[in-house]
């Protein structure tokens, strides 16, 4: 017997990864060109969508192409098919290929495009995040004493009780829960028409708000009541590991110099120091955000780095964290967010039954 899968299930995929709800409001990620219910037989991670990523698309056989940057990122007024972005949406749609972007969601999941950064440039951790993003809740649940642990464990799978690097974090308070099953109930416990009270447990737990959906579901299935008592709402802070850029450390303190050829050789590609920071002082704690960052300079600094590694840094850029104090390295838009590719498809493809591969295309 054959599996098909669909584009939407490689899309609940992906979201699974890096999820939609983390991406800024003025991107655009998600389906760009294609058919939700078409079935999929290959898959091809790339960076950004050029014509030779739809060559080897159409080459290798792959009709579901995941970029990284989106193929249309503002809204169109007209399709163009003799230029960019139009020709490559009229192939996409005359290919049979469905586009799918996943950008600044990926940019911001807890184990995305910076976290691959840092482990190629060899930072050890635990990796601080240099600017958090996304929502935190609290979900609350009510349970027979004997169904907790499998309610927990429920919770737990769906990814809430996180906090820092401990996991199944609860509090559990007991009480007592009243309920009078109508006519056409069927209570696990009690009677039709008797008001019952039952020794329950009033279990709670974070979890970030993009899995909290999930969460809720995980419990009331695992939850043996015909109605489960559950609540949701929001609470101050970041879920852990989701935001922009990572700090740790190198395995021994650099000079500036040294560290820009370091990350050179370790990208494959051609580094600049465009400040120096504080002069004659060796570096240990760097942070690192893949694709443009110079707009997070001052948050880097914040968190205590000696160094930024991202791309795109300008000239105000670098006399910023001359002025904290930063050295700070431009190694390129691309070459910072490319080693994040092979995880990505290593991660999709744990979760489709198609064949996921990566772009050979650099940029």
């Amino acid at each position: 017997m054959r599996f098909v899968t669909r584009v939407s299930e490689v899309a609940e995929a992906v979201d699974w990864i890096a999820p939609e709800v983390l991406a800024e409001e003025w991107d655009n990620g998600g389906l760009q060109a294609g058919d939700p219910d078409a079935e999929v037989s290959r898959i091809l991670v790339a960076l950004t969508p050029l014509p030779e990523v739809f060559d080897e698309a159409e080459a290798s056989g792959a009709d579901f192409l995941l970029l990284h940057h989106p193929l249309v990122f503002k809204p169109l007024r007209s399709i163009e098919t003799g230029s960019y972005p139009g020709d490559l949406l009229a192939r996409a749609l005359r290919n049979g290929i469905n586009v799918y972007a996943a950008h600044t969601s990926y940019d911001a999941a807890p184990d995305g495009v910076s976290v691959a950064l840092a482990r190629t440039l060899g930072l050890s951790g635990p990796l601080g995040v240099v600017s958090p993003r996304g929502a935190l809740r609290k979900l609350v649940v009510f349970v027979p004493e004997e169904n907790v642990e499998a309610v927990s464990d429920a919770l737990s799978a769906a990814g809430a009780g996180v906090i820092g690097d401990y996991e199944k974090c609860t509090f559990r308070t007991p009480g007592t829960g009243t309920f009078l099953p109508g006519e056409a109930a069927s209570p696990y416990l009690g009677e039709q028409g008797r008001l019952e009270r039952a020794p329950e447990v009033r279990l709670e737990t974070v979890v970030p708000a993009h899995l909290a959906r999930r969460a809720a579901a995980a419990a009331t299935e695992a939850h043996p009541y015909e109605e489960t008592a559950l609540d949701v709402y929001p609470v101050e802070g970041h879920p852990e590991g989701c935001g922009y850029g990572r700090l740790g450390r190198l395995p021994q303190p650099l000079a500036p110099e040294e560290l820009t050829w370091r990350v050179s050789e370790a990208l494959g590609f051609p580094a600049r120091l465009v400040a120096d920071g504080r002069t004659g002082e060796a570096i240990e704690r760097v942070a690192v955000l893949g694709g443009s960052g110079g707009s997070f300079v001052p948050e880097a600094a914040a968190r205590g780095a000696r160094a930024y590694i991202t791309g795109d840094l300008d000239y105000h850029d670098a006399l910023l964290a001359e002025s904290l104090g930063l050295a700070a390295i431009d190694a390129g838009h691309a070459a910072t967010e490319l080693p994040s590719l092979e995880p990505l498809a290593q991660k999709l493809a744990e979760l489709v039954d198609v064949p996921v591969a990566v772009s050979g295309v650099r940029r």
